[in-house]
């Protein structure tokens, strides 16, 4: 401010009727103290405050990839350097380069208003950084800074640590109130703890002893002893935090265009700047030289591509803090552009059109060498639900459920194998069980010939889970999960946007089908194991197709990663997180057509904000270069 008061009020005192001011003015504008006041009051705005500034532009000259940095240091350091000389040799100038004063022009103002907007340019990105991380912010403070722990020894004795000091298996108790340190599992007590923040489920989630807990989740009116599953550094909350951080740090490819474009345009500015001077000192006449170094000042300038580089990483920034605060966690900018540009979507069935709750409808024995095997329905369930105790996926609840419902004690299983997508192998009090997919039986029982009551319960879109038993089929059992609310409506949106929707499902073509009609995909593929669904992907790949993939993170993640750009829909699962490029935390599948819109939105805005960059270096340039002084007289 200082800089500009002393450079520009005498010139506003030729302007303006100061009356008696204005000898005082003149006399100060005339005066080398002034000069000297205008050099020092400069230099410290352009060395000290635009260091930051002339190291980066001058740096990227080193290396012949200029920036938008660049640009801006070629400008300011050649206003200063003229100015400089101006102060201290102005004898070295002819007498075109003086003014209605005498005096040499000299443009400290500019170098320092340059630096300055520069400056206040990068405050605004700043400061819109800091508002779209407000969704870290509001993650960070879901985790409290203390933990009350538990002596192993003597549960009774206990002592408050910070969160950093938990480690995984330390015993911890959470009063009524309060916030769950960290993952882990109930020991002992029952509450209602509200993980809506984290799942999106509104509603309290009853927990007791051997229900897993979320760190972050809010404990309602019981008291909880839990076991650390995790240091505070690996829950849930800390890993999403991570992951919208380095989405943030992360650049979209889009990205590269803009370095490709400022890479051009520096030598072009240069150029244009060099030929202003010719210009003018050809056709300018007595103050053909002076004006034509005020012009190519002016060109260097004015082209700065501040826009061009901030186009796409401020775009960026705000849709990523915009989607995690509604639920929406992309884990770079990179999955937002890809996601915009996705034109086909394919689910995964179980837990991601469905509701993931599956329960058990009905149930029959199997054939076994022309004859019914000895062992009833009701005890194949025991010895299939304690296989099924340990696991993740969600069939496997409808059988603990089940279980539960007739009353039935379950053994403990060892050796529990699992083959991913295809069913579980495990010993139960001396007999060896397997369950899953026909094929998966098959290949350790031998054919398997299904009773028309399990044809039909297939056919009615039921999912089919067979059952051996010492290497003899044992047992069907008939799985219903009903579809979301909200699929219909979703798959019927993503149409209007012009998306493909299909299905690729573990479960029968029959079931498969059976829920793409209820739900409005024609495209429907069963019998799909996770290699299939890879290979799938891979033919659409060829075909052209640029693909979503949506599953529940847990079987599904191979056909996550291969896919364009995966999106898990679930409560966050461990897998979700680490695999899907987007994770849909809060609002289920409904927020998938909200998701499409803030990519599509998002790179709608980084178009219009390259082209609008361009346009208005296009006319700007030739307006700074001295265009319109023919015709108005004015630079």
């Amino acid at each position: 401010l200082l800089v500009f008061l002393v450079s520009m009020l005498p010139m506003l005192g030729r302007m303006l009727p100061l009356g008696a001011v204005q000898p005082w003015l003149t006399a100060v504008e005339q005066s080398a103290r002034t000069s000297w006041l205008e050099l020092g009051l400069a230099s410290l705005v352009v060395f000290y405050g635009g260091w930051p500034i002339l190291s980066g532009g001058l740096s990227a000259l080193r290396r012949g990839r200029p920036t938008m940095f660049s640009l801006i240091t070629i400008g300011v350091l050649t206003a200063w350097g003229f100015s400089l000389v101006a102060t201290v040799a102005p004898g070295v100038f002819p007498e075109a380069f003086r003014g209605e004063t005498g005096q040499v022009g000299r443009f400290f103002e500019s170098a320092a208003m340059i630096v300055v907007l520069v400056l206040a340019g990068q405050l605004l990105e700043s400061r819109a950084r800091r508002g779209t991380t407000a969704a870290i912010r509001a993650l960070l403070d879901l985790s409290p800074p203390e933990a009350v722990r538990l002596d192993p020894a003597d549960p009774s004795r206990s002592e408050t640590v910070p969160l950093a000091a938990v480690r995984a298996g330390d015993l911890l108790r959470v009063r009524p109130g309060e916030r769950v340190p960290v993952d882990g599992r109930v020991v002992e007590g029952e509450s209602g703890c509200d993980e809506s923040l984290l799942t999106g489920e509104p509603l309290p989630v009853s927990k007791q002893a051997g229900d897993r807990v979320l760190g972050g989740a809010l404990n309602g009116a019981g008291v909880l002893v839990m076991q650390a599953e995790a240091a505070s550094a690996e829950s849930l909350v800390a890993r999403i935090t991570r992951l919208v951080r380095e989405a943030h740090a992360a650049r979209a490819p889009i990205e590269q265009l803009a370095d490709r474009i400022s890479a051009r345009v520096v030598p072009a500015v240069v150029l244009a700047a060099v030929a202003t001077l010719a210009a003018w000192i050809v056709f300018g006449g007595e103050q053909g030289l002076s004006m034509g170094i005020v012009s190519a000042v002016s060109v260097l300038v004015i082209a700065c591509p501040c826009g061009l580089g901030l186009a796409t990483p401020l775009s960026m920034t705000v849709a990523i803090g915009r989607g995690a605060r509604s639920g929406i966690l992309a884990r770079s900018s990179a999955a937002m552009q890809t996601l915009a540009t996705a034109d086909t979507v394919i689910f995964d069935k179980t837990g991601t059109l469905t509701e993931g709750r599956p329960r058990l409808a009905a149930s029959g024995g199997l054939p076994s060498g022309g004859t019914a095997v000895a062992i009833p329905p009701e005890a194949v369930l025991r010895l299939v639900a304690a296989v099924e105790a340990g696991s993740e996926h969600a069939l496997a609840n409808a059988f603990r459920e089940a279980a539960g419902h007739q009353g039935l004690s379950l053994p403990v299983a060892t050796n529990v194998q699992a083959a991913v997508g295809s069913g579980l192998t495990g010993e139960v009090e001396g007999r060896q069980v397997a369950i899953g997919s026909r094929s998966f039986i098959e290949e350790r029982a031998g054919a398997v010939v299904e009773p028309p009551e399990a044809e039909a319960a297939r056919g009615q879109g039921a999912t089919l889970v067979l059952a051996a038993i010492d290497g003899q089929p044992a047992a069907w059992f008939a799985i219903h999960d009903t579809p979301r609310p909200e699929a219909a409506g979703v798959v019927d949106s993503l149409q209007d946007r012009g998306l493909r929707p299909a299905l690729l499902s573990g479960d029968s073509q029959a079931a498969a089908a059976h829920l793409g009609m209820a739900v409005g995909i024609s495209d429907a593929t069963g019998d799909c194991s996770p290699g299939d669904k890879l290979r799938e992907i891979h033919r659409r790949h060829q075909a052209g197709a640029r693909i979503a993939f949506v599953g529940d993170g847990i079987n599904d993640a191979p056909a996550l990663a291969a896919a364009d750009v995966g999106i898990a829909v679930g409560s966050g699962a461990d897998v979700a997180i680490e695999t899907a490029d987007i994770t849909l935390l809060s609002g289920g599948l409904a927020r998938l057509p909200d998701a499409v819109d803030l990519a599509r939105q998002t790179m709608r805005n980084v178009r219009e904000n390259l082209a609008l960059s361009l346009v208005y270096n296009l006319l700007a340039i030739p307006i700074a270069a001295g265009l319109l002084y023919p015709f108005t007289g004015m630079l």
